[in-house]
């Protein structure tokens, strides 16, 4: 329990690493930054996330990088896989919209596991919705 409070407390300096962890990231003004093989890929909400309305997801990813499948499961509750529907609109750029289901938790926090072509581990990316 202490590393994991001296984790959260402790400045990281690594500049190689994006948001403290290479393959995950938070959601920050409805933007989130990422690696993908060692390079930048970019998450942006259209809007902050609340539950029952669509939002849109668009994502600018290395050139050549397929997703294969993205979903959205809740962290702190159990609220199913919701399904991301993404289309490919160039060969960097990736948009689609899902829609989150409404809970009784005040903070929810959700993941959204995006799933790429020749990679073996997904990318994570969190953010949090509150009533």
């Amino acid at each position: 329990m202490y590393l994991a409070h001296k984790f959260q407390s402790t400045a990281y300096t690594d500049t190689n690493v994006v948001n403290g962890i290479r393959n995950s990231c938070n959601f920050v003004n409805e933007t989130c930054e990422f690696n993908i093989d060692d390079r930048i890929a970019i998450a942006h909400f259209s809007v902050k996330p609340v539950p029952e309305e669509s939002i849109t997801l668009s994502l600018t990813v290395p050139s050549g990088v397929e997703i294969e499948s993205a979903w959205i499961e809740g962290v702190n509750m159990y609220m199913g896989k919701i399904p991301v529907l993404l289309d490919s609109d160039s060969d960097t750029k990736w948009s689609g919209w899902f829609m989150l289901g409404s809970c009784s938790e005040p903070v929810m926090r959700w993941q959204l596991r995006l799933n790429v072509k020749g990679q073996n581990k997904p990318n994570y990316l969190y953010f949090v919705t509150q009533q």
